[in-house]
């Protein structure tokens, strides 16, 4: 499109010349604010845009939220097919649920004895339910715990550890500020310890080890001998199956 042309008049009085522009090209000029310019260059009207820049912390803010950067940054966990539950009661010793992704599916009965381990599983399906499952799992648990014992707590008591260097279990050589004793020492079974010592200088070297080694003896007998679980259900369990069943002879129980 073809802008139209400049027209010129003269002024009468003074006889100077004047550019006027036509009725097209002023309805055709936009309506300004006075922050901006008009540059014409030949014939055409060039207006400058002002240019607003939108604000970088609306453009980020979900960065610099912490909640949505937590969730962005959780990781979606897989669904395993089993997982363990852990125990009910006391008297659920050695029995876990194993849960799968459609829920609970089977009784896992686990003993731990001497380093090795026996594991059974009863399915729900297997066993018809979930009641004759846990059935069969307190059976197989029963018949383990009895076929496998703990050690009696005074064989696990003789025990010769590496640091020991008097040859015998509970009792060792100490010097504390230059003088020595013979000390004999026996854990107890709620954690706590018996100790007793003997001073070289008083009884001389091998009758204050004697001594030591006698007085081990005599604090094995007062605790008395039983058998060692590491966990309590255990020996709960064992003290049940004796009251149901009289004619078992466990020793140590």
């Amino acid at each position: 499109m073809t802008p139209a042309p400049l027209q010129t008049n003269a002024d009468p009085t003074t006889g100077r010349h004047f550019f006027r522009q036509s009725k097209l090209q002023t309805l055709a000029k936009p309506a300004l604010s006075g922050d901006r310019s008009v540059s014409f260059v030949g014939h055409f009207l060039f207006v400058p845009c002002r240019i607003e820049h939108a604000s970088p912390a609306a453009d980020h803010a979900h960065f610099l939220d912490p909640t949505l950067s937590r969730r962005r940054q959780k990781v979606p966990k897989r669904n395993k097919k089993r997982r363990r539950v852990s125990k009910l009661k006391a008297n659920d010793y050695g029995i876990h649920l194993l849960v799968g992704v459609k829920g609970p599916r089977a009784w896992k009965v686990t003993i731990y004895r001497d380093g090795r381990t026996f594991n059974r599983l009863f399915s729900f399906s297997r066993y018809g339910g979930r009641d004759p499952a846990r059935q069969a799992a307190d059976a197989c648990r029963d018949q383990l715990l009895l076929a496998h014992l703990p050690k009696l707590s005074r064989d696990i008591r003789q025990r010769i550890i590496a640091t020991n260097t008097s040859g015998y279990p509970g009792v060792h050589y100490r010097c504390y500020t230059g003088i020595a004793y013979w000390v004999a020492r026996t854990t107890l079974r709620n954690g706590s310890s018996v100790t007793k010592s003997f001073r070289v200088e008083h009884y001389g070297y091998e009758r204050a080890k004697e001594l030591a080694i006698r007085e081990r003896e005599r604090q094995l007998d007062g605790i008395g001998d039983y058998r060692s679980f590491k966990v309590v259900e255990g020996e709960r369990r064992l003290m049940q199956l004796l009251v149901e069943n009289p004619a078992l002879e466990i020793a140590g129980a």
